[in-house]
């Protein structure tokens, strides 16, 4: 029964605390705001590894096998996840996510990303135009695409109350504070202020974008804004399946709301939303979806995606007894229930599983 405490309630944070209490962990969760009111809250709720891995992911990435292959285990993962939480309380779907090629480049994007999942063993569709007319109507003219059967989504705002309530229900103890590591005998502990101590056997940092006083360096992350808006539009207007175009996603939630985004802005913290970047948006998912023309925009935000230095997740022990779970920029809800399920096993074994070693913090691109 390890004592644990996990920094930072987030997908990731929410995610190793209910792993590592089935497994038997002593856990306290640890975070200054609101559980699961980050980027978790903030984001679109996708599930596309396939999309990810073939069509985001930077040409010749050093780890993009590796990346490719934890994205996959992580739906799978995730469809067991959802029947353990509760497959309707977090609306989890596998309807696919289809690229769109409206372009003659993004035609050429889309042969070079059924190339791509050929190579990684994703499961790729290439679709005519008529097929995607069939498949999603309201879509504008395409010049056809591709379709990721196994990619999804699901409502990441009721996620997080669903993870809090698995967490208490496990026996996590929750503690609404700043927090800060220091070493005493070989074993870290938590420090909430000048009277407040937790001892502890392993200190879980999740804490996204969040500054924790005494982290080991490697632990921190860049933020990168997203802003985002939600038409109030549901099927069969808005998309049955994801829609991860060029230049815009669409992601339809429980009722009346489609999600779409999202601007990338490296390096810049704060959550205001800009009339101009907004405005953007809606313009390129009318374009989309022309039908949205007579649907209003029903809300406007901004979230944070922790990035590392190489862009890619970050899963390890850091420094002694301090383990990192960081890094999940643009795929924080996909790879949270892998993530942690991999932590977990590396906390209470010792040894971390091979889907998640080359995403270690001392791997050399994360060096100085």
């Amino acid at each position: 029964h390890a004592r644990i405490v996990v920094v930072g309630a987030g997908a990731a944070g929410l995610a190793a605390a209910f792993a590592l209490a089935r497994a038997g962990s002593i856990v306290t969760l640890v975070d200054p705001a609101e559980p699961g009111r980050g980027a978790l809250w903030a984001s679109g709720g996708m599930l596309a590894g396939g999309f990810e891995a073939c069509i985001e992911l930077e040409p010749g990435h050093p780890l993009s096998a590796d990346f490719a292959s934890l994205t996959q285990r992580a739906g799978e993962v995730w469809t067991r996840w959802a029947t353990l939480l509760g497959r309707e309380a977090i609306a989890h779907e596998r309807r696919g996510a289809l690229f769109p090629a409206f372009t003659a480049e993004e035609s050429e994007r889309a042969s070079a990303a059924l190339d791509r999942a050929r190579r990684f063993g994703v499961e790729a569709r290439r679709l005519s135009a008529d097929d995607v007319a069939a498949a999603e109507p309201g879509l504008a003219r395409t010049l056809g695409g591709v379709l990721f059967p196994g990619d999804g989504q699901l409502d990441n705002r009721a996620l997080g109350d669903v993870l809090l309530a698995a967490c208490k229900a496990e026996g996590v103890r929750l503690i609404r504070s700043e927090a800060s590591i220091e070493t005493e005998a070989g074993l870290p502990r938590l420090i909430l202020d000048a009277d407040h101590r937790i001892e502890a056997d392993a200190i879980v940092l999740a804490s996204g974008t969040g500054d924790v006083a005494g982290a080991p360096e490697i632990a921190r992350a860049e933020p990168v804004k997203g802003q985002m808006v939600a038409f109030a539009a549901a099927r069969p207007l808005a998309p049955s399946c994801v829609v991860r175009a060029a230049s815009i996603y669409l992601a339809s939630k429980p009722g009346v709301r489609l999600v779409a985004g999202a601007t990338s802005e490296p390096g810049v913290s704060d959550l205001q939303t800009d009339d101009g970047r907004i405005e953007a948006l809606v313009a390129a998912a009318r374009r989309a979806v022309p039908g949205l023309a007579a649907s209003p925009v029903i809300e406007r935000w901004a979230g944070l995606r922790p990035r590392a230095a190489d862009s890619m997740p970050v899963i390890g022990e850091a420094a002694p007894g301090v383990f990192t779970l960081s890094g999940g920029y643009r795929n924080g809800v996909l790879l949270a229930p892998v993530m942690a399920e991999a932590l977990t096993e590396l906390v209470t074994t010792g040894t971390a599983p091979e889907a998640v070693r080359a995403f270690s913090p001392d791997r050399p691109s994360l060096q100085p």
